[in-house]
C-alpha cells in the first residue's frame, strides 16, 4: 500500500468523493491504499566496500519477505484450509531461489550500484525469461517472480507494501481496482470496506462483496492521487460516497443515520425463522448465494433457506494446482451440511470472464465475457469437470444433491453435460464409492439462446435459476463490468423482463420450478416484479435475505403480477424502475429511505 506522494485534499479538509454505491453497508476508520504499482529504483552508485553490506541488506530483506508469505499462507490456512494456500508455497520457493541470489551477487560486483536496483534487474530478467518458455505452467511462474521481487524491494526500500490479506489493523481499502482474487483473499476480520476507481455494480468483485457483507464503491474515478495512506475516512455503500478527513458535523450526522439502520436491522431479526409468504398467501423460497467456505454459518443466520448457489470457482483461484477429488468432496460435504434441513445447489466450474486461475497459463481473450469461459471450458476438459461433478455427487451419500450448469446457450451444450453427469455417476457406482442416490440437475439460463430456446431444454432438467446479470448484459449487449455502457445496463428493460417471463412459463408448462440467482433477486426494488412474473425461488447473498424477506411480506401477490404486466408495456427500463421505486416507498418505506 503506497501513500500519495502530493495529495490534492488537505488534512483536516473534508473531501467528498462520489462514485457507484456497490455493496451497502457505512464503514468509517483509517485508509489502506493498495496498489499493484512497481517502484522504480534508481542505480545509485556504491563503493566495492560496501558490496558485503549490500549483501547483508538482501538477505534480511529475504528473510522478512519469507516470514510475510508464510504469515499471508498461515493465514489462509486458518480461514480457508490448506487447499488454497498452494500459490504461496511457490512464492517461498522464489524467496529462498539460491540461484537469483547468486546473480544479483555477481551484478553488484560488476555494475557496483544498490542492491535494490540490481536485485529488481535480476527479477525482471528471470521473470521475461519465464515468460518465454514453451511450458504454459512455466510462463505463469512469471507472475509469481514478479510478485516476490516486488515485495522484497520493497522492504529494501523500508516501505510497506501491506496486502489485502495481512493488513495490520481494520482499515478502509483504496485500490485502482480489485480483482476476484483479491476480493477472495480479503483479510475479513480488518477489511472494513472497499472503493475502487473503476467497476460497476454487477462486476464479481462487488458481487462478492455483497456476499461478503463488506460495503463497497467503485468507479470513483482518479482518486487515488487525492487521498492519503492513513486518512480519516468513512466510507457509505448506500450513498456511494468516500468521505475523506469527516468533519465533525458528519461524524454525527452518519452517527444519527448508523442508529436508524440498526434500528431496521434489529426490527428484520424477529422475520429470521417465518416464511417469505405475501400477505395473499403467495410463498417463494429464499435462498442464499455463497462464495466461500467460511460464509456458511450466516446461512441460519440469516434465515435463508438452503444454497440457491454455491459457487465453485473461488476454489480454483489463487492456487497452484486445481483441487483434488477429495478436496472438493470435503468442500461440497461442508456446504450440504450447512444447509440442512434445506437442499444445496452447487454450481459447476463458471471460470473465465474475469475469473481466471493462476496457473493456467490463459491468453487474454480480447471478448473473455463471449468466450471460453463456464460451460465451454469445462465441456473441452472433460476430466477437470467429471472430478468435480463426482465430487458434487459424493456430497451427500445416500441423499440427493443438486448440481447446476452455468452459461448454457445450446441444447447440445446441456446435453453433453448431462451426459458426463451420468458417466460420473456411474464411474462412482462402478467404484463401489458412497454418492448420492438422487442428483437433480439445472441449467442457468443467462444467455439469450437459452431463454429463447427454454422449452427445449426444460424437459432435460429437473430446475433452472435465471443468472439476471450476464442475461441483462447479453440481452442489452452492454457490458456489466464498463462503465462507459452502465446507463444501457437496465434490468427493468422489457426485453429483460420478457425473457424471464418466457422462462418462467415455459418451466411451469413442463411441470419443473424457476430460481432467480443474480443480483435482481437481492434488490428489493426488484422484488414485486420478480414475485408477479411467477418465479419460485429467489437466490441473494445472505446479508440481504431479511431485508427481501420483509418486502415479500409486505407485498400482494395480485398487486405484483398487475406492475409486472404493466412492466411489459414499458419502453423503457427506466419508466419501470420509477413505478418500482413508488411500490417500494409505499409498501416497505424504511427498506429504500
Amino acid at each position: 500500500m503506497i501513500a500519495s506522494d502530493k495529495p490534492s485534499s488537505v488534512p483536516g479538509t473534508e473531501l467528498r468523493l462520489a462514485g457507484i454505491p456497490a455493496s451497502p453497508g457505512v464503514v468509517s476508520g483509517r485508509l489502506a491504499i493498495f496498489s499493484h504499482e512497481e517502484l522504480r529504483v534508481r542505480p545509485t552508485p556504491i563503493q566495492e566496500s560496501q558490496i558485503p553490506d549490500e549483501l547483508r541488506r538482501l538477505e534480511a530483506a529475504l528473510l522478512k519477505t519469507r516470514e510475510q508469505i508464510q504469515g499471508i499462507k498461515d493465514h489462509l490456512a486458518r480461514s480457508l484450509g490448506d487447499g488454497q494456500t498452494e500459490i504461496f508455497e511457490a512464492h517461498l520457493l522464489v524467496a529462498a531461489d539460491s540461484t537469483i541470489a547468486a546473480a544479483v551477487r555477481r551484478q553488484l560486483e560488476l555494475r557496483k550500484v544498490c542492491v535494490e536496483h540490481v536485485y529488481q534487474h535480476v527479477i525482471h530478467a528471470y521473470a521475461q525469461s519465464m515468460k518465454e518458455m514453451e511450458d504454459p505452467y512455466l510462463r505463469e511462474r512469471a507472475a509469481d517472480i514478479m510478485d516476490v521481487g516486488r515485495r522484497v524491494v520493497y522492504n529494501l526500500l523500508g516501505r510497506k507494501l501491506a496486502d489485502l490479506y495481512s493488513l495490520d489493523s481494520p482499515s478502509i481499502i483504496l485500490a485502482h481496482d480489485l480483482t476476484p482474487s483479491d476480493t477472495a483473499l480479503l483479510n475479513r476480520q480488518l477489511a472494513l470496506g472497499f472503493a475502487t476507481e473503476v467497476g460497476s455494480t454487477t462486476s464479481h468483485t462487488a458481487i462478492m462483496a455483497r456476499s461478503l457483507n463488506i460495503p463497497a464503491v467503485v468507479g470513483l474515478h482518479s482518486v487515488l492521487s487525492k487521498c492519503d495512506l492513513g486518512a480519516p475516512v468513512i466510507l457509505d455503500g448506500y450513498a456511494g460516497l468516500l468521505i475523506v478527513y469527516p468533519t465533525e458535523q458528519t461524524r454525527y450526522e452518519y452517527g444519527q443515520i448508523e442508529k436508524r439502520r440498526l434500528a431496521v436491522e434489529q426490527s428484520l431479526e424477529v422475520l429470521r425463522d417465518t416464511p417469505a409468504t405475501t400477505k395473499d398467501g403467495r410463498r417463494l423460497v429464499l435462498s442464499a448465494n455463497v462464495e466461500l467456505p467460511e460464509d456458511l454459518p450466516l446461512i441460519a443466520e440469516s434465515g435463508a433457506e438452503g444454497i440457491g448457489l454455491y459457487r465453485t470457482e473461488f476454489l480454483f483461484l489463487n492456487r497452484v494446482q486445481f483441487p483434488s477429488e477429495e478436496e472438493q468432496t470435503n468442500i461440497y460435504q461442508q456446504v450440504v451440511q450447512a444447509s440442512r434441513p434445506h437442499l444445496a445447489i452447487i454450481r459447476t466450474l463458471d471460470l473465465g470472464g474475469d475469473k481466471l486461475p493462476s496457473h493456467q497459463g490463459l491468453d487474454p481473450e480480447a471478448n473473455p465475457f463471449l468466450g471460453w469461459r463456464a460451460i465451454r471450458y469445462c465441456l473441452e476438459k472433460p476430466d477437470l469437470f467429471k472430478t468435480q461433478l463426482r465430487a458434487i455427487c459424493r456430497s451427500n451419500p445416500g441423499g440427493k444433491v443438486r448440481v447446476m450448469f452455468p452459461m448454457i446457450a445450446t441444447r447440445e451444450e446441456l446435453v453433453a453435460a448431462l451426459a458426463l453427469l451420468g458417466e460420473a455417476r456411474e464411474e462412482l457406482k462402478a467404484a463401489d464409492i458412497p454418492a448420492a442416490t438422487e442428483v437433480e440437475a439445472g441449467a442457468m439460463i443467462e444467455v439469450p439462446s437459452a431463454a429463447m430456446i427454454v422449452d427445449r431444454l426444460a424437459p432435460l432438467v429437473q430446475f433452472f435459476s435465471i443468472g439476471t446479470n450476464d442475461l441483462t448484459q447479453y440481452t442489452l449487449a452492454a457490458d456489466r463490468t464498463n462503465e462507459r455502457v452502465a446507463s444501457l445496463y437496465q434490468p427493468t428493460h422489457p426485453a429483460v423482463l420478457m425473457f424471464i417471463q418466457r422462462v418462467v412459463q415455459a418451466a411451469h408448462k413442463h411441470g419443473i420450478w424457476v430460481g432467480v440467482c443474480g443480483e435482481m433477486a437481492g434488490d428489493v426494488l426488484m422484488t414485486p416484479v420478480l414475485l408477479g412474473l411467477g418465479v419460485d425461488e429467489m437466490s441473494m447473498g445472505s446479508v440481504a435475505v431479511p431485508r427481501v424477506k420483509k418486502a415479500v411480506q409486505s407485498l400482494d401477490y395480485a398487486e405484483c403480477q398487475a406492475v409486472a404486466a404493466r412492466l411489459l408495456e414499458m419502453d423503457s427500463g427506466e419508466e419501470s424502475r420509477k413505478i418500482l421505486v413508488e411500490l417500494a416507498q409505499r409498501a416497505y418505506p424504511e427498506l429504500v429511505s
